[in-house]
């Protein structure tokens, strides 16, 4: 799915970043709620009063971070979910101007295995420089000097073809391969299969 282009003020594009900056805050919001709910109904909430909340943003995380899987231990949701919603995120945040290095993550990511590995990488390296206790402005000054701008070139030098950054995916070399996660689905699938009804 392409991302929606900006038309200018008011534009869908302007709507869409809205709307995630939006939905994002209520979803914190929500997690903060239920914590306190939890610790006033005498539950055990995961937490100490005292301790810091995993999935709370740094001071210095400006805008919304994306949702994650890790947002809520509870969760049935695997890092693919987080991976996700981290490329639409850094689309929205971290593209640049017209014509410069800081290009999108293109839709066809998951179809280059080493821009997979890479853009996975890049999420979780954003995640704990910015998210969470161990989070220092140091560390998220670093992922911004060092890991962002490397991805960017690597992205545009040895990971995908100049269609692929236009919307229009070509293939690189070999088909690409499942994760792990959809090799354990396929897995429990045949063995769902495999097994004679009782």
């Amino acid at each position: 799915m392409s991302e929606p282009q900006n038309t200018g003020s008011g534009g869908q594009g302007d709507q869409v970043k809205a709307l995630i900056e939006i939905v994002g805050a209520l979803a914190q919001n929500l997690r903060r709620v239920e914590r306190k709910v939890g610790q006033s109904s005498g539950k055990k909430s995961g937490a100490d009063e005292d301790e810091e909340d995993p999935s709370e943003p740094g001071a210095w995380v400006l805008f919304t971070p994306p949702a994650a899987a890790e947002d809520d231990p509870t969760s049935d949701q695997d890092p693919r979910q987080t991976i996700e919603n981290f490329v639409t995120w850094y689309n929205l945040i971290f593209v640049g101007v017209d014509g410069g290095r800081a290009r999108p993550i293109p839709d066809c990511w998951r179809q280059h295995d080493g821009l997979a590995m890479e853009v996975a990488a890049l999420a979780y390296s954003w995640r704990a420089a910015n998210v969470g206790p161990g989070a220092t402005p140091r560390d998220a000054q670093q992922w911004l000097h060092q890991w962002r701008p490397g991805f960017s070139d690597r992205l545009v030098r040895d990971w995908v073809l100049p269609d692929c950054l236009d919307g229009d995916h070509r293939d690189t070399g070999f088909p690409p391969r499942p994760d792990r996660f959809d090799l354990a689905e396929q897995h429990a699938a045949a063995l769902a299969q495999a097994k004679p009804p009782i």
